[in-house]
Parts: structure tokens; C-alpha cells; sequence
């Protein structure tokens, strides 16, 4: 879901073109900051809080499942699982990806950031790693975040959010490494032998057929907004910001208030 998500956004991010000064003419990328670190890192504690929630509805299976095991739960392929266990794992993958990242960029956006790659690198098969590997794994899609995101950045893309970065390549990532930690594992319930087992070639045809069903939608989708002129606002509403032209109220009045430009009309 991630990789979909995150490689649709890919497919937007071509069409609708980087922010007015976000690369110079030589290519190099300027650094824009968002007005509001404290809220920017408040609102992606509360995505990790929603995490919980998420997970739990995706992986365990309410009802009759919770008989299937005996005193197990069930996961969607009918493998048993416990709320604990699987409460452990994401707690070890939120821990991996904010020290891995930490360590790596000192940059709080990046930790917050780190924590959703922890979760998304491990949710391919939180119901299966041991709590040390769901850390590990995490760790590692920490480090890599950021230079993912710059890999990106010097081929033009603007992903200001990292949305491309955190949901697609860390998404591809996990679904990987679930090819690699979790191969032999039988991806549904059954007796060994008798249903198909977790293996690395399936995970990477997996992860290309996910990088599909999301790119070509959204690269379609928005080549057809940008044609009809609906996929960016015009230039003057981007110079003056979103906030001005859209709320008729100052949240960040530090940076120009009334005696910014104001533009006469919204499109102007």
C-alpha cells in the first residue's frame, strides 16, 4: 500500500514540476523550510500515534479469527499473531528508524520522518521478525532516508514532504527485505508443504508490480489535470503562499503580514 501510495505521488510529483525556486539554473537545489518545525514534527508524531490503530486493523483479523489459533489471533492470511507481539514490533521499528535517521541528519523532520520509515520498512512482515530483526531492519531504512531523498532531488523531483522517499523507496525497501529475513516462512495458513512460502524473487516481482499500479495511475492521471490546466495554482498564488490567497487570516504574520504584497485577486 505504502509503495503504491508513495510511487503515484512520484508520478504527480514529474507533472506538476518543482516549486518556483527550489533549483537554480545549474540544477543545484535550494533548501525551502517549512514555517513551522514544531508542528511539522507535532504532526508526524501523531501519523506514528495513528500507526497503532492502522496496523492492528491491517494485520490482525477481528471476529472468529481470534479462535482459529486456539488463543492466537489470526493475520489476514490466517498465520497466527498477538496483539503483544505485534505491539512490540512496531514499538522496535518507530525506535530503529528515529535512530538510524537521527544519527545520520541531526534534522528533527528527518527523525519524525525516520520513525514512519521504521514502521513502513517492518510492516510486511511484523507479524513474523523477531523484535531485534523488526529493529534492525528499521535501523537500516533510517539510514538510507535521506540519501534516498537527495538521490531524488538531483534528478529534479521536489518531493517537499518526502512523501516519494518515506512511502515508495522504503516501501519497495520492506517488501524486500521481508524477500530476504522472512524467505521460507508460508505466507498462509496450511501445513508446511502444502501452501506457498515468502521467497526474495516473489517480494521483488512483488515490489515492481506495486511500483507500477502506482506510478502509471498517477502519472497519468496527473498528466490529464496538468493538460487541462487543474494540477498547480497559478504562479502569483504560489509567490504570495496558500495560506494568504486561500485563509483571509495571518497564521505566520512574522513573515510579512500587511506589509507583504497582497495580491489583488487570488489569480493574480
Amino acid at each position: 500500500m505504502h509503495a503504491v501510495a508513495g510511487f503515484f505521488a512520484l508520478g504527480v510529483l514529474i507533472n506538476l514540476g518543482p516549486r518556483i525556486g527550489k533549483f537554480n539554473a545549474d540544477g543545484t537545489a535550494n533548501h525551502i523550510p517549512g514555517h513551522n518545525m514544531p508542528l511539522t514534527v507535532v504532526g508526524l508524531m501523531l501519523i506514528i500515534v495513528g500507526f497503532w490503530g492502522f496496523l492492528m486493523a491491517c494485520v490482525i483479523v477481528p471476529g472468529e479469527a481470534w479462535s482459529w489459533f486456539g488463543d492466537k489471533a489470526s493475520t489476514i492470511y490466517g498465520t497466527p499473531i498477538t496483539l503483544s507481539a505485534l505491539s512490540f514490533n512496531i514499538l522496535m521499528a518507530i525506535s530503529g528508524g528515529i535512530i538510524g535517521s537521527w544519527l545520520f541528519t541531526r534534522d528533527p523532520f528527518w527523525m519524525m520522518s525516520g520513525a514512519l520509515a521504521g514502521i513502513i520498512s517492518t510492516a510486511s512482515g511484523l507479524d513474523i521478525y523477531f523484535p531485534a530483526m523488526a529493529f534492525i531492519i528499521a535501523f537500516s531504512a533510517g539510514v538510507i532516508l535521506k540519501p534516498c531523498a537527495d538521490f531524488l532531488e538531483r534528478r529534479g523531483i521536489d518531493d517537499a514532504v518526502g512523501a516519494v522517499t518515506v512511502h515508495g523507496t522504503i516501501g519497495l525497501y520492506g517488501l524486500i527485505m521481508l524477500g530476504v529475513w522472512g524467505s521460507g516462512f508460508p505466507a498462509l495458513g496450511g501445513a508446511a508443504g502444502e501452501v506457498p512460502t515468502i521467497n526474495l524473487i516473489g517480494q521483488i516481482v512483488g515490489a515492481a508490480v506495486f511500483f507500477l499500479l502506482g506510478f502509471v495511475p498517477g502519472f497519468g492521471c496527473s498528466w490529464i489535470l496538468n493538460k487541462l490546466g487543474m494540477l498547480r495554482v497559478p504562479k502569483g498564488a504560489e509567490l504570495v503562499g496558500m495560506d494568504r490567497v486561500k485563509v483571509p487570516a495571518e497564521g505566520y504574520p512574522e513573515w510579512g503580514g500587511d506589509a507583504g504584497i497582497k495580491p489583488a485577486h487570488p489569480a493574480e
